[in-house]
C-alpha cells in the first residue's frame, strides 16, 4: 500500500458505527437495507458508510440478483486486516442485535423452506441446466476415497436432495444421516433409499445438531451450499459437527452471474469464490486438503473442495507461545 493511502485506510475505521458493521459482517453477507436495520442507521448513512469501508478496502460487495451484499474483504493490507478481524470477533454483539440478526436467517431459511416446499417436484428439471449428480458425483467420490480414513464410519449428508449421493455413502460408511430443512425433499431421498440400511433421514438443520453435541467423521454438501441463508455460519456449524481429523466435502458452484438461478432454483447465493470458501474454512479451523473444478455447459463450473479438522491438540501446539525472556 502506498504511503498516501494509508491514513484513508486506517481512518475508515475509526468510527463507531463501520466497526460494528465489520463486526457484523463477520457473521456472513448482508445488504444496505438490512445493516440499515441491524444498526438502527439511516439507508443514506449506511450507504456512505459501505463506501468509505469499501473504497478503503475493508469490505467487498457482490450482486445476488437485485440486490448487493456486502462481506469482509478477504484481502490483508498490511497484513492487519484478518488480525483486526479476529478481534472483532472476540466480542460479542449486543443481544439486540444479536436477536435482529437470528431474525433475518430465519427470514432466509423460511424462503429456502417455503421454495422446495413447492417446487420439489419440478426441481430436478431446473437443475439439469446447471448441473446433475452424474456430472459431478463420480469426481466427488474419488477425491473423498483418496483422503478418507479407515476409522471414518459416520457421515453426514446436509441437502441430500433425492438420495443419490446417500447410497453412495452408505456403501462406504457404516452410519449415515441425511439432513434437509425440506419434508418434501426428504420423502423423494426416502424413495431412493428405500432397502438400503444404516441410513437415517432427519428434518433439521445443523444449528440443532451442534446443539445435541452430534459428531461425524465426514461431512457432505452437494450443490447445497448456495441454498443457505448463512454459508459462512454454516461451515463453522460444520466444523462443530466435524470429529478431530474429519473431512468437510463441499461441492458447489463457483461464481457465477446467471441470476435466474434465484428464482427458478431458489439459490439464495450465485455460487461462491475457492478463496472464498477456504477463507471461512480457515477461520472455522478447517485446512483445506485438496480441490478439483469441472467445467459444465451453459457456461457453469462446478468445484469440490475437501478441508480437515485438525485435532485440538495439534491446533494448541500450533499456537504461539510467548516469546521466551532473552537474558543480557
Amino acid at each position: 500500500m502506498k504511503l498516501d493511502l494509508m491514513p484513508t485506510f486506517f481512518k475508515a475505521i475509526g468510527d463507531p458505527i463501520r466497526l460494528t458493521v465489520l463486526q457484523v459482517l463477520g457473521q456472513g453477507a448482508f445488504g444496505v437495507l438490512e445493516l440499515s436495520d441491524l444498526l438502527e442507521v439511516r439507508q443514506s448513512g449506511m450507504s456512505h458508510h459501505l463506501k468509505i469501508l469499501s473504497k478503503a478496502g475493508w469490505v467487498e460487495s457482490r450482486r445476488e440478483g437485485n440486490s448487493i451484499y456486502y462481506r469482509r474483504s478477504l484481502g490483508d493490507e498490511l497484513g492487519i486486516q484478518q488480525q483486526v478481524f479476529r478481534s472483532l470477533d472476540q466480542h460479542d454483539l449486543p443481544e439486540p442485535l444479536q436477536r435482529k440478526l437470528a431474525n433475518i436467517r430465519a427470514a432466509r431459511l423460511q424462503a429456502a423452506q417455503a421454495f422446495f416446499a413447492n417446487h420439489a417436484d419440478e426441481f430436478e428439471v431446473q437443475q439439469e441446466r446447471i448441473a446433475l449428480f452424474h456430472q459431478y458425483g463420480p469426481e466427488t467420490l474419488t477425491l473423498l476415497d483418496s483422503l478418507r480414513q479407515p476409522h471414518h464410519q459416520r457421515a453426514l449428508e446436509v441437502g441430500p436432495g433425492k438420495g443419490e449421493f446417500l447410497s453412495a455413502l452408505s456403501e462406504r460408511f457404516s452410519q449415515v444421516v441425511g439432513l434437509d430443512i425440506s419434508t418434501a425433499m426428504l420423502e423423494q431421498a426416502r424413495q431412493r433409499i428405500e432397502g438400503k440400511t444404516g441410513i437415517t433421514l432427519r428434518e433439521g438443520n445443523t444449528a440443532e445438531l451442534a446443539r445435541e453435541a452430534e459428531r461425524f467423521d465426514v461431512v457432505v454438501y452437494t450443490m447445497v451450499l448456495h441454498h443457505v441463508p448463512s454459508p459462512q455460519q454454516e461451515l463453522e456449524q460444520c466444523a462443530a459437527l466435524l470429529s478431530d481429523n474429519g473431512l468437510l466435502v463441499v461441492t458447489d458452484l463457483c461464481r457465477h452471474d446467471q441470476e435466474w438461478a434465484h428464482s427458478e432454483c431458489g439459490d439464495q447465493w450465485l455460487g461462491f469464490e475457492p478463496d472464498e470458501l477456504h477463507g471461512w474454512a480457515s477461520v472455522a479451523g478447517l485446512e483445506h486438503e485438496q480441490g478439483r473444478f469441472l467445467a459444465l455447459r451453459n457456461g457453469f463450473q462446478v468445484q469440490t473442495q475437501l478441508y480437515r479438522k485438525a485435532p485440538q491438540t495439534l491446533i494448541s501446539e500450533h499456537r504461539p507461545s510467548a516469546p521466551a525472556a532473552v537474558a543480557v
